[in-house]
């Protein structure tokens, strides 16, 4: 039988990366074969997503498509009509201006018929609960919407194979549900398809379980040897969650919390290395709260090598008061925002919606796909004008963009810079809060300490050269590096793997615990209901108290 995919011996690594990505990685996927790929973040699995079709290529060995050839650029287009990839994130695929016109992208290219293309597209959107969308601009999706974009476009071609990575990592259960359903469907129907994922809740639905860990494939078999062997499930739980796998007092902890679900909750593994502490007050400035008033100081001497010269950094991010009025609070005062406003199209999205954040509180903010809660996001960072309505500081000063920390659900969409370094120094150098070298490297080390990545390994580096999961922490610690008061977490959580879940959880609560204002956005209410202050449900453009 014809292998619908072959990695042989494949190894990939990165330009101006020192060590592999992927390191000799072999398998074969065949024809109508459903496998799932697991692993933590950074271990290979959406470099191997991009290995499959021929978006990146080998360092060494070689990736078969039906027999084609990836580094064979005479076929490329015939093994990308035969295996479709879902990217992490969505944005990165989307071209057109309409979603019908999306979900026909595909299609056209390959010369469909008229009346048949339209046929295939009307049963992708409605597989994908899209129908109704034809007319919208896709960029006005939320991000879950843009999600089931792209699976419908692919689906409408048919293609024999699907690469999946992580596409269901922005959508709430319903949209989850609805995804898994067509994959089983897809599946039934004789396609091929490789999940990669970090959740082991979808293992079970596969004919066959791969795993990586640290580039090297390290497990290749039934998902159910895997799940129900409980040294093998504890073995691949530690991988997923980076720990040490040869600490034996590790693996037994892990034991016993898989037998105590009160006491797994409790003692994730965390690995938060900076104590943040904060100040909260108000910035001394000609217009109140003025970003450009804000001042650092390094709260604890640590010996950092850069560049062979040792220096003295900080080893906490802090938040000076530089004078004595309290940090004002941020609010919401009856908000309208509509798109295309005035246009047959138009979509009311938020009516009338109040909020009020105060600092050192922890909002969640749940709601269905599509409901308004990036939008919400937008004006409250004062990146949208509201149609109507105020979004303002209780000091009666405006929001404007910048005055409010944001991090988005695509971290990619955050990041330009050519290092990391410069990516965390942009922000608060464009703001003069820091004035000397020393500063600088000491606000690089704090953040990327803050966000649990090692400075030594990841300053450097390019951010383009990151996981998704390793991108978000990246993009965090942007935001952080400018000290503001304010923090709003767009799906924050979605692509992590436990450990990195678990490492947000415990940032969120030490910035709250510091005095800043956190507002996280997510649909993943098992997790961030029971740590909030306080949850808010977006519904019918308002919010109203869970």
């Amino acid at each position: 039988m014809q292998l619908m995919l072959s990695f042989e011996q494949v190894s990939y690594c990165y330009p101006g990366a020192s060590e592999l990505a992927l390191d000799s990685v072999s398998f074969e996927v065949l024809p109508g074969e459903y496998a799932v790929l697991l692993g933590s973040n950074g271990s290979g699995k959406s470099t191997l997503a991009q290995l499959s079709n021929g978006l990146l290529l080998p360092t060494q060995g070689k990736v078969l498509v039906h027999g084609l050839s990836t580094g064979d650029r005479a076929t490329i287009r015939k093994l990308r009509s035969q295996l479709g990839v879902v990217a992490q994130n969505p944005d990165n695929q989307i071209v057109s201006t309409t979603v019908l016109d999306e979900v026909a992208f595909g299609l056209e290219n390959l010369g469909t018929e008229r009346t048949v293309m339209a046929a295939k597209v009307a049963r992708a959107l409605e597989a994908l609960g899209l129908d109704g969308f034809e007319e919208r601009d896709p960029n006005s999706l939320s991000g879950g919407e843009k999600q089931r974009l792209i699976v419908a476009g692919l689906i409408a071609m048919e293609p024999g194979f699907l690469v999946l990575d992580e596409p269901m990592s922005m959508l709430d259960g319903d949209g989850q549900a609805e995804v898994r359903a067509v994959i089983s469907r897809l599946h039934a129907d004789g396609h091929g398809i490789l999940h990669i994922t970090h959740d082991l809740r979808f293992a079970r639905d596969a004919e066959r379980a791969l795993v990586l860990a640290d580039g090297r494939l390290v497990f290749d078999g039934k998902p159910g040897v895997l799940l129900d062997d409980e040294d093998r499930l504890v073995e691949l739980e530690l991988m997923v969650r980076e720990s040490d796998m040869s600490n034996p007092k590790t693996a037994s902890s892990l034991r016993a919390q898989r037998s105590n679900p009160e006491a797994k909750a409790a003692t994730l593994p965390l690995d938060c290395h900076v104590a943040l502490r904060a100040c909260p007050g108000a910035f001394a400035s000609s217009r109140p709260f003025s970003l450009a008033a804000r001042h650092w100081r390094p709260a604890r001497a640590l010996e950092s090598r850069n560049d062979g010269e040792t220096v003295k950094c900080n080893s906490k991010l802090a938040f000076i008061r530089s004078s004595n009025t309290e940090m004002p609070s941020l609010s919401l005062e009856n908000i309208h925002y509509s798109y295309l406003t005035g246009t047959e199209n138009e979509r009311i999205v938020l009516c009338g919606l109040d909020l009020a954040i105060t600092p050192g509180s922890y909002t969640l903010i749940s709601g269905k796909t599509g409901s308004g809660k990036s939008t919400l996001l937008r004006i409250l960072a004062g990146l949208l004008e509201p149609t109507a309505g105020r979004a303002g500081f209780s000091n009666g000063a405006k929001v404007l963009p910048g005055d409010v920390g944001i991090v988005f659900q695509h971290p990619e969409s955050q990041l330009f810079a050519k290092t990391i370094e410069e990516e965390i120094l942009f922000g608060p150098v464009n703001l003069r809060l820091l004035h000397t070298r020393e500063e600088r490297i000491c606000a690089v080390e704090d953040a990327l300490r803050a966000v649990g990545l090692d400075p030594a390994s990841f300053a450097s580096r390019s951010p383009y050269t990151l996981s998704g999961g390793e991108m978000r922490r990246v993009a965090i610690a942007s935001i952080l590096s400018m000290r503001q008061g304010y923090l709003l977490l767009d799906e924050p959580t979605a692509s992590l793997d436990a450990r990195g879940r678990a490492f947000v959880h415990r940032l969120i609560r030490r910035l709250a615990e510091a005095g800043v204002g956190v507002v996280v956005v997510s649909h993943d209410l098992d997790e961030f209901k029971p740590r909030a202050q306080r949850h808010l449900v977006l519904k019918d453009g308002r919010l109203w108290h869970s």
